[in-house]
């Protein structure tokens, strides 16, 4: 027998590498990579891993979430249609357009269903870096609306009311400055957090109460986009396919979601988390939370002569139908996805 063997299951959403060698006990750690990893000896079965994982899972998912908020990343975005830029911590869009006198070079629009537009003329999106500037500038001018909206509501709340707040597209290493005479700068980049964390970094700087999470303050600093364009052209497809990250929090596959994320799910209840406990936080497996059930079930819909009606995968106008997903199924906690009656 070889003195050590390695296989990779999924316990859940999380992958587990499972490493046997002639050692008699067990134990699981996470790499510094974000790795999960069950040692035990020869014959250690998937059923003896995850119930490992089970029994450490409060512990293993602090240890992610530690990694991922110590880990800058510094995303790489795609100057082309379809990429998703975000704006309060909101996804828009972007598409490139034809320019227009009557429009400035970057447009922000909101459009029906919930959906969001960021329109670029072409003539400023010729190359990376003229496309960097001007959405920079458009971050800026945003950021300073919105600070001219609200910051006075923040900074009533101090010895000062009057200090200035500005946004800047020079800021280089830092989220924000507080000058004795200038007042508080923000980075150009910070437009993006969504607004609790933004109201949170401002009160952080001002010394005032907390509002939000400090730790998911920091993890979603961490990830914001501050500029880094590429004009290689992205795979859209149109269902969020594996390996991409997710649309709201902008998570990697295999990491915990942000805990202001829209789209997580509860480990506990399977349903939408709200006011939840960090623990209770899952991980993005690189698709929408329960698109793999409905394509195992084949829980399809399309809206047929008299609106909704089941369909077939192939069906014209097939999606998911997480409705029905829902309603004819339970959250199974031990394996985190939906499961069938019976």
């Amino acid at each position: 027998m070889p003195q050590h063997e390695e296989r990779t299951i999924n316990v859940g959403a999380l992958p587990v590498t499972i490493r046997t060698t002639n050692r008699t006990s067990f134990d699981a750690y996470v790499t510094t990579n974000g790795h999960v990893v069950v040692r035990g000896p020869h014959g250690t079965t998937d059923a003896q891993a995850t119930s490992i994982i089970e029994r450490r899972r409060t512990w293993i998912y602090n240890r992610l979430t530690h990694i991922t908020e110590s880990a800058p990343e510094d995303p790489t975005l795609h100057l082309a249609d379809g990429e998703t830029f975000r704006i309060f911590g909101h996804p828009h869009k972007l598409r490139i357009v034809p320019d227009s006198k009557d429009e400035q070079p970057v447009t922000r629009f909101h459009l029906p269903a919930g959906r969001n537009e960021i329109r670029l003329h072409r003539s400023h999106a010729i190359n990376p870096d003229k496309a960097r500037r001007t959405l920079a500038r458009f971050y800026a001018h945003t950021g300073q609306q919105w600070l001219k909206d609200h910051g006075a509501r923040i900074t009533r709340l101090t010895n000062n009311p009057d200090i200035p707040l500005t946004t800047s597209t020079r800021l280089r290493t830092n989220w924000i400055t507080h000058h004795p005479t200038h007042g508080i700068t923000l980075h150009w980049a910070t437009t993006q957090l969504p607004t609790l964390l933004l109201r949170e970094l401002l009160h952080r700087t001002l010394d005032l109460h907390t509002v939000a999470h400090t730790h998911e303050l920091e993890r979603t600093l961490h990830s914001l986009w501050t500029g880094n364009l590429t004009t290689d052209t992205p795979t859209t497809p149109t269902q969020t396919a594996p390996g991409e990250r997710c649309p709201n929090c902008l998570t990697p596959p295999n990491k915990l979601h942000a805990g202001h994320c829209d789209l997580a799910r509860c480990a506990f209840t399977g349903r939408q988390r709200y006011e939840c406990h960090p623990d209770c936080n899952t991980i993005w497996t690189g698709k929408f939370p329960g698109q793999a059930e409905c394509e195992e079930y084949g829980f399809y819909w399309r809206t047929g002569p008299n609106g909704y009606e089941h369909c077939n995968a192939n069906a014209p106008g097939a999606d998911h139908d997480y409705n029905r997903l829902y309603a004819e199924c339970t959250w199974d906690i031990a394996t985190q996805r939906m499961t069938l009656p019976g």
